[in-house]
């Protein structure tokens, strides 16, 4: 059997602290307003902000790639200023910021996200961000934003978006969804911003009492449509909705219970959030077609805006001219954009199959492959992925839809697992398949989202919407196609194991 080792990391002077989490050394003397932790679970946006930041004076002293571990970093560094993701896996950032602003309340805390800022500025500055910037604003605007909240300038700062401007060009706009910091510092109730976008909301949102029967606080459009009518404020929830009642009196001590719960409108699936004596369950339809469809365009809008504003944030980096950037700065935002394009690449992919499979017209063109030969080409090399082959019989596959396979699974890997990540590839049952395994070290998946683990948009219920839900789901079908399967088991030493098994040409 071969084994090729992945080619090492770049070498860096970088002290891991949780997930993806980094402290660089010989940081800036604290109180100098300029340190700043970045917390994205990009790796390739956060290189893009450290860029920029240090054109503006800014020592990045820590970065992050989820909630949980940026809240170590930020511990540990106790930065000036913290740019934090809202959508992450492990912890988002509306979880996270709670805890940031007990452990830095005299730090800056800048929420971004890439996708709907009326909505997100609100409910970001509502759980107490002093700002928020959305993705794929122009990283000279990004800076003079952080620049304002900062106070490094004079001039009064708003939530930052991207709009288009005369000419087609993304151009920095102000959000006027919240209170901005120098409001709330007025006396301004923050919580008018928030309650205004959860009116807007496209899922139901219903805020009530902690008490074992709870009472109706208020309810969202969508919320009253689901709960059939207009429930009235301080009545009980078991009078409108008893089955969600129980659910809620049941688990009205845990923060992010989810569940599913039968309402006028049919079975909806409820998350808690607590917040102080408050619990808002937050409401969305899991019979109607149109709300699955609605969930799917979400986090497909999310997955395509993301790269994009990576591949725009590099163009307008090399627009500041070459001469400006070192050699490996250069590297770097090509290697970032390759990656990107790949992604974007991936999940256009994914959408194109599944439309396939819903018309009938999937189709897969069958060849003799040899497996140790495809994946070497492939992934012989690649940073932070090992090869374990052994001598097998060709398989029968297409190569292109077995790429496009792997390639789901290893970002399948890479998203929610840990390193090292592997593929083997070993002889099947009784020498009629071929088997090939992706195999990760994170924290496997949640036993009771297994049965739902290959299905068209599914997620683990307490996942972050990252992802668009068809990663798995295309893996299997796609498997099935070739005449073979798609499986998964828990690592004996923690951990998941994805398998292929393709028959033997």
């Amino acid at each position: 059997m071969r084994t090729i080792e992945p080619a090492p990391l770049p070498s860096t002077p970088l002290a891991p602290v949780g997930t993806d989490a980094t402290v660089p050394p010989a940081a800036a003397a604290p109180g100098t307003g300029r340190r700043v932790v970045v917390v994205d679970d990009t790796a390739d946006l956060r290189n893009l902000l450290r860029l920029v930041l240090a054109r503006g004076g800014f020592e990045v002293v820590g970065e992050a790639a989820d909630g949980r571990a940026g809240i170590e970093v930020a511990r540990r560094t106790v930065p000036d200023l913290v740019l934090l993701d809202i959508a992450m896996p492990v912890m988002d950032g509306l979880e996270a910021l709670p805890t940031l602003r007990r452990s830095l309340p005299r730090a800056k805390i800048i929420a971004m996200s890439a996708f709907g800022a009326t909505q997100m500025a609100s409910r970001a500055v509502a759980a107490g961000a002093d700002g928020y910037v959305q993705k794929g604003t122009s990283l000279h605007a990004i800076l003079a934003y952080v620049e304002e909240v900062s106070g490094l300038t004079r001039r009064p700062s708003q939530p930052v978006a991207v709009s288009q401007g005369p000419a087609g060009e993304g151009t920095a706009r102000p959000v006027r969804t919240g209170p901005t910091p120098v409001e709330r510092a007025g006396g301004t109730d923050r919580s008018t911003g928030a309650a205004a976008a959860l009116e807007h909301a496209p899922f139901g949102v219903l805020e009530v009492t902690e008490e074992a029967s709870p009472r109706i606080r208020s309810a969202n459009p969508v919320a009253r449509r689901l709960l059939g009518g207009s429930p009235e404020v301080g009545s009980l929830l078991s009078l409108t909705a008893p089955g969600l009642a129980h659910h809620v009196a049941t688990h009205r001590h845990e923060n992010d219970a989810v569940f599913e719960a039968l309402v006028d409108a049919g079975t909806v699936r409820a998350t808690l959030r607590r917040a102080g004596t408050t619990i808002f369950v937050y409401l969305d339809s899991t019979t109607e077609d149109v709300g699955l469809l609605r969930r799917a365009i979400a986090t497909a809008a999310h997955e395509l805006r993301g790269p994009i504003a990576v591949i725009d944030g590099a163009v307008e980096a090399v627009s500041w001219g070459l001469a400006t950037l070192s050699e490996a700065d250069q590297e770097q935002l090509y290697r970032s954009v390759k990656r990107q394009v790949s992604q974007l690449d991936r999940v256009t992919a994914d959408l194109f199959t599944a439309t396939q499979v819903h018309r009938g017209t999937l189709h897969v063109d069958l060849h003799r492959v040899d497996l140790p030969a495809l994946l070497t080409d492939l992934f012989g090399g690649h940073e932070g992925i090992g090869l374990d082959l052994s001598e097998v019989p060709a398989a029968w596959a297409d190569p292109l839809r077995l790429e496009q396979m792997l390639g789901n699974l290893l970002s399948n890997a890479h998203r929610y697992g840990a390193a090292p990540v592997r593929i083997a590839v070993r002889p099947g049952t009784g020498g009629r398949t071929v088997r090939i395994e992706v195999v990760d070290r994170g924290p496997g998946v949640p036993e009771d989202f297994e049965p739902h683990l290959f299905r068209e948009f599914s997620r683990p219920a307490t996942s972050v919407a990252t992802g668009t839900g068809l990663g798995l789901y295309v893996v299997r079908i796609l498997a099935e196609a070739q005449g073979g399967t798609a499986t998964y088991r828990k690592h004996p030493e923690g951990g998941a194991i994805f398998a292929l098994q393709l028959p033997v040409a």
